[in-house]
């Protein structure tokens, strides 16, 4: 138990450890580490447990504790208001219990945890600015009379620790932020260099799945001329979903994110009317949904769709993260597009200086008009069912094989094609 003489020299102490710990440079887990050893040390308890509100979820995670929870840690979870721990949570304010902890009420027990059968139980709020952000549990095997000085400490340090730890969260939060960004600058680098669209949109559909934990994201364009909105890729580890016909866009969720080109959220599918695939949805065991807009030189071509098995309320930093992948996929469609045409471009030229040439050669070879050469090419095109650029190509290939059986000089007469029929 702590002494009150010693109370201010210890939290003179505490403040040395925690900037210390601040100064450290350490990531999220090895400061709840520290902290829990921290805490152990000043109230000489048996169990430390740290929990932190998932603001995604509204739950609050077991994150760290004095003995190896490996397979609980980040797994048990509380509602706001459930169990002690979820109470502190909701109510900002320390509970004490000296002796017989379970039998309180407010008591959850998890078969996980062995602390749940210890004694005494001390629950203090970990605060970043006022707001809470996690609890602090700490416990005795035996019975154990908590001194307002203990509870001044520990409160202490859930006060000075919570912005500690609300600053390597956020951190944590930007670092993925910023492997995310290297990811599609690295997506949009090969976007530039190659026009491989499907393998681009496939690998920001799993990249998305994997950061989001999505059962299904997909990638859907819109069909102007059908008025229909069709799968280009997706990660799906719901296998019907792949086998949906071309989606009809008019009065489904998606036509108002292509119309209104704003996120949506919609954190139950089932209850939502509009939603065009219920059933579908409830044999893949998808519940919720974020759907953001593909806008293209300030056109909305598609939609970005990440469905999750579990009601979820998207954080704003993850509707900004996927809005943030949309941009760089419509890059990607927009890049791919411009490529197509492009190449149809430079082939319609290749095509026409091909069938000039072409045209060429049978105006000097049967005295023809330009006029009786196009249309001698364009009626054999017709009657062969080939393409005009292949026979052109023909009778150039012809004429270079005349030219060099009679010693690079044009041999007068028909021209002959060789491989599956005389054009001329």
């Amino acid at each position: 138990m702590v002494n009150v003489a010693e109370t201010s020299s210890t939290q003179v102490a505490l403040l040395h450890r925690i900037s210390s710990i601040v100064s450290s440079d350490q990531d999220i887990d090895s400061i709840l580490q520290e902290m829990v050893s921290l805490i152990m040390k000043i109230t000489h308890s048996d169990a430390c447990l740290v929990y932190l509100i998932d603001r995604a979820t509204h739950e609050i995670v077991l994150r760290a504790s004095q003995l190896p929870h490996d397979a609980e840690i980040g797994k048990v979870r509380l509602q706001m208001g459930e169990g002690i721990t979820g109470w502190v949570a909701a109510h900002n304010s320390v509970v004490a219990l000296a002796s017989n902890a379970s039998a309180d009420s407010r008591f959850k027990a998890f078969s996980t945890l062995p602390e749940d059968t210890y004694e005494a139980f001390l629950s203090v709020p970990l605060v970043d600015i006022g707001e809470i952000i996690g609890v602090i549990n700490v416990q005795h095997r035996e019975q154990h009379q908590h001194s307002s000085d203990e509870i001044a400490l520990v409160t202490f340090i859930g006060e000075q620790m919570g912005g500690v730890i609300a600053r390597a969260r956020l951190a944590e939060q930007s670092q993925s932020a910023v492997r995310r960004m290297e990811t599609l600058a690295a997506v949009a680098q090969a976007i530039s260099a190659e026009s491989y669209l499907e393998r681009i949109l496939q690998a920001i559909s799993e990249m998305l799945a994997e950061t989001l934990d999505s059962a299904v994201c997909s990638i859907l364009l819109v069909d102007d001329e059908k008025k229909e909105l069709t799968v280009s890729a997706a990660r799906c580890s719901a296998p019907d979903y792949m086998h949906r016909m071309p989606i009809r866009m008019e009065g489904s969720l998606i036509e108002y994110v292509i119309r209104q080109g704003h996120p949506i959220i919609i954190p139950n599918i089932h209850t939502e009317k509009q939603y065009r695939y219920p059933e579908l949805a409830r044999k893949s065991g998808l519940m919720s949904l974020l759907a953001a807009p593909l806008t293209s030189q300030g056109k909305v071509i598609g939609s970005i769709n990440v469905y999750t098995r579990t009601e979820r309320n998207f954080t704003e930093e993850e509707v900004g993260f996927v809005k943030v992948v949309a941009g760089q996929a419509a890059i990607a469609i927009q890049n791919a597009r411009l490529m197509s045409e492009t190449l149809d471009m430079k082939r319609t030229l290749e095509a026409r200086k091909m069938i000039e040439r072409a045209k060429g050669i049978l105006q000097h070879k049967h005295k023809l008009t330009e006029e009786e050469a196009y249309l001698r090419l364009r009626n054999e095109s017709r009657r062969l069912r080939r393409s005009m650029r292949d026979l052109a190509e023909a009778v150039i290939l012809a004429d270079d094989l005349n030219r060099k059986e009679n010693g690079g000089s044009a041999a007068p007469g028909k021209v002959t094609v060789r491989d599956d029929s005389d054009i001329m």
